[in-house]
């Protein structure tokens, strides 16, 4: 069977090839099986192409943008592990990119506004071409 897997989970905050792939060592992943689309928290043993796992799966890897790099990984799930128990580590995510829509929404949300004002990322280029429309069918041009 098939998994997926994100290249955030397989490299370091440096963009390298975690140390425990490269020395062969379990470490915990989330995974998607391509056989059912589920969701799994697992440890498991990674080895980067063109190195194999022993009895391994093929893993297919994806990259920031959600690309699949052309050559599959091997793995090797070696327990099935519960996800409220323990959280797999993704280099690619930040604390801040966990939080950035929950400041977002806070700074729209309270009494003030109650959610009626787009945030200055939102809708801006777009309001900008709708106003200037506006203004020039009103002066006949």
């Amino acid at each position: 069977m098939p998994y997926e897997a994100y290249i955030g989970y397989l490299t370091d905050s440096s963009q390298k090839t975690r140390r425990e792939v490269v020395a062969g060592e379990p470490f915990v992943i989330e995974l998607r099986d391509l056989d059912t689309f589920e969701r799994l928290l697992v440890r498991a043993i990674v080895a980067e192409p063109p190195a194999k796992v022993e009895s391994g799966q093929e893993l297919w890897v994806l990259d920031w943008v959600e690309n699949r790099m052309p050559v599959a990984w091997s793995i090797r799930v070696l327990e099935e592990i519960d996800p409220d128990a323990v959280e797999a580590a993704r280099s690619d995510i930040t604390e801040a990119d966990r939080t950035a829509a929950a400041d977002e929404s806070l700074k729209y949300g309270g009494r003030k506004y109650r959610g009626s004002e787009l945030p200055e990322t939102m809708g801006g280029e777009e309001a900008k071409k709708y106003y200037e429309n506006l203004i020039s069918k009103r002066r006949g041009g």
